[in-house]
């Protein structure tokens, strides 16, 4: 009995020996952690009192810019060079405010003139734009009936009943030169951008030369009568086959009139003039590229051609001293900008040599409008402004070399820079607006063919000027002051002692006498 009990007694005294260390242990944590708490306290309370003093400096440097600021601009006193423009010591103001060791001081110096200096550099930019050879017709205006003036041509109904392949024809006329068609009855007067006619596909049933009239009241009857258009031809007729349309440009008419006709001066045939329907066509969206049939052309003189797959620059038989015109959409030069090089870029359809002499000119216009009318091309760019459109002063005389199929090169480019230069320096060009160009014919036994598409393109390199203004103070009677009393700068400076460390806050404004400048 007496053995067990000392046994427990040891094993309660092992257990208090390891208690009293972990208490130790413990102790020496707490107190560790006070330390942290305490000294996290007093740093996070020297940070706010450094805070709070640089927020009381500041406060006090910027009350004092203002209390001048508040003066009238006579009454501000100036420093002197020689004191480094000091006017006022307001240590004491910074002592009642809490700061440690202050100096304060204010500083009224008048700022300087600038010396203007200019330099301009020239800021270069370029563009290529392609011309639209996209032509987007009117729609067709739908005829309401059909009118025989004559009384001499054979299912006379035919012209105006939709089917391009049932024809009607002058069976019974004696002669079928100086002849007219039959009408078209429109139901009211309309303005027609386009007249189409379907030849019958016989070669001998064409029309060496006709005119298109127009009228508003009676139909059948031939007088009264306007002409639209003449001196026109068939186009030559294909001799066999399907009908083939001829579309003809009578927009230079603005009149709405309700009936339309041909009058055939010269039928190619003896005894028959043949066609299958007419048709009116209301305005459309011409593209930029117009080939236009000379003054000297056997058939159709002055005619517009918006959608051959090439473009004769040329004296090209029937069709006469060919000129081309294309307008280019959204050139982005600036007004008044330098032309440093611009052109015109072909690509060439056919291979050609010899010599031609071609003269381009531009249309000196501040925005290009579309190409209308016979002789649009030539009437755009003459100096004739009859039509209310001339050419620019400037122009470029063309020799091109031997061109071969498919090439777009330095033989295929033309020199437009001092038109370009001319339309943009007109006092209402714009960037972004639209150029025209016309290419025409002059002399020489051979010719120039280029593509429609790829379509011709613009290239243009410019400079745009522009100036930058710095400058440097000014000092004229080198006494070390600026030469300007009507503009000050006023600096406040608080150097103070804080928690071992010297501190600065510095505030600074200027001041301008009212109405007056540098």
């Amino acid at each position: 009995m007496g053995k067990r009990i000392q046994t427990k007694n040891q094993q309660s005294s092992n257990q208090l020996g390891f208690s009293i260390i972990e208490l130790l242990i413990s102790l020496f944590v707490v107190s560790m952690l006070i330390g942290v708490v305490y000294s996290v306290v007093i740093n996070a309370s020297t940070v706010n009192s450094r805070t709070q003093l640089r927020s009381e400096a500041g406060s006090l440097a910027f009350k004092k810019i203002q209390d001048y600021i508040n003066l009238d601009f006579d009454d501000i006193p100036i420093g002197t060079n020689g004191f480094s423009y000091e006017v006022e010591d307001f240590s004491a103001e910074a002592i009642a405010v809490g700061l440690d060791n202050p100096s304060a001081k204010v500083y009224v110096e008048p700022e300087s003139v600038v010396d203007t200096t200019t330099t301009t550099q020239t800021i270069n930019f370029n563009q290529t734009v392609t011309a639209d050879a996209t032509f987007i017709a009117g729609s067709e205006i739908e005829t309401d009936n059909y009118n025989d003036a004559t009384g001499d041509y054979w299912r006379e109904w035919r012209i105006a009943d939709d089917q391009p392949d049932a024809y009607t024809y002058s069976a019974y006329s004696s002669n079928p030169d100086n002849m007219a068609s039959p009408s078209i009855n429109l139901n009211s007067p309309q303005v027609v951008d386009t007249l189409r006619v379907y030849w019958w596909p016989n070669c001998q049933y064409g029309a060496n030369n006709f005119r298109v009239e127009a009228k508003n009241g009676n139909a059948n009857s031939n007088s009264g009568w306007t002409t639209i258009v003449s001196g026109l031809n068939d186009n030559g007729t294909s001799c066999g086959g399907s009908t083939r349309p001829q579309d003809i440009d009578v927009s230079s008419n603005t009149t709405a009139y309700q009936h339309w006709r041909l009058f055939i001066i010269d039928s190619k045939d003896s005894n028959f003039n043949v066609f299958t329907e007419l048709e009116a066509y209301s305005s459309g969206s011409p593209g930029d590229i117009v080939e236009q049939r000379g003054s000297d052309a056997s058939s159709n003189p002055g005619e517009l051609l918006f959608s051959g797959s090439d473009l004769e620059m040329s004296e090209n038989g029937s069709a006469g001293q060919q000129s081309v015109g294309i307008i280019f959409d959204g050139v982005d030069t600036a007004q008044d900008a330098t032309i440093t090089n611009a052109y015109i870029s072909f690509t060439a359809d056919e291979s050609d040599s010899g010599l031609v002499e071609l003269r381009v000119r531009g249309v000196d216009e501040d925005n290009a409008s579309p190409w209308s009318g016979n002789y649009a091309v030539d009437n755009a760019i003459d100096a004739d402004n009859s039509d209310g459109r001339v050419g620019t002063s400037a122009s470029t005389t063309w020799f091109p070399g031997d061109w071969t199929a498919g090439e777009n090169g330095a033989d295929t480019q033309v020199d437009v820079t001092d038109i370009v230069q001319e339309i943009v320096e007109r006092p209402g060009w714009a960037s972004g607006n639209d150029m025209a160009f016309g290419v025409v014919y002059v002399s020489g036994g051979s010719k120039r063919v280029a593509e429609r598409d790829p379509a011709p393109q613009l290239v243009i390199e410019w400079g745009v000027e522009q100036t930058t203004t710095g400058g440097t103070y000014v000092d004229n009677d080198s006494d070390g002051d600026a030469d300007n009393p009507t503009l000050l700068r006023v600096t406040t400076i608080i150097e103070y002692d804080a928690f071992g460390q010297r501190s600065t806050v510095r505030q600074q404004s200027f001041i301008r006498k009212f109405g007056l400048g540098d």
